[in-house]
């Protein structure tokens, strides 16, 4: 009995370690241009749709991308809507930062979201989106025409063909 009470101590233990190292590769401490420290975690757009709070211009635009085939979203339409902005970008902010907890109102434990300055949160925004913008030179010109390239341009010329004929 004492062997199996052991190995389930064991055991408990192993899973208290590997949540812990999960949580902690889940985290990125961020120092924000007001100087507040922040531990932030990924976010996708599925986090954002369950919450219920995503503007229904977001479900528009993203909708609009996926009919055009886009890699991404025009965000410059989003932004035109100043209020449906604000809104994604408090719900993000949510979302994103897990330490110091965001509430509505600040208290001794809670950052209050309207603390938050519009930098700061447009630095979470774009920390959010990293790796959409990693891509993006990529992306630029992917419309564009690829010119041919010409002999000349590095490339060999064309041997001419013998076709047949003896010089």
């Amino acid at each position: 009995m004492d062997e199996q009470l052991n190995k389930l101590q064991q055991a408990q233990n192993a899973r208290r370690e590997m949540l812990a190292q999960f949580r902690s590769k889940q985290l990125q401490e961020m120092t924000l241009s007001s100087g507040i420290k922040i531990f932030v975690k990924d976010v996708t757009m599925t986090d954002l749709m369950l919450t219920g709070k995503l503007p229904d211009v977001m479900l528009d635009l993203a909708q609009d991308s996926a009919k055009d085939g886009a890699a991404s979203m025009d965000l410059k339409k989003l932004a035109k809507s100043g209020a449906e902005f604000k809104s994604l970008m408090d719900t993000l902010v949510r979302l994103c930062v897990v330490e110091p907890p965001i509430a509505d109102m600040g208290d001794d434990d809670h950052l209050g979201i309207d603390e938050i300055s519009g930098d700061d949160k447009m630095a979470i925004f774009n920390w959010a989106n990293r790796e959409v913008e990693q891509l993006r030179p990529f992306r630029e010109g992917e419309d564009e025409l690829v010119a041919a390239l010409q002999p000349g341009d590095g490339l060999p010329k064309k041997p001419k063909r013998n076709n047949g004929a003896s010089n």
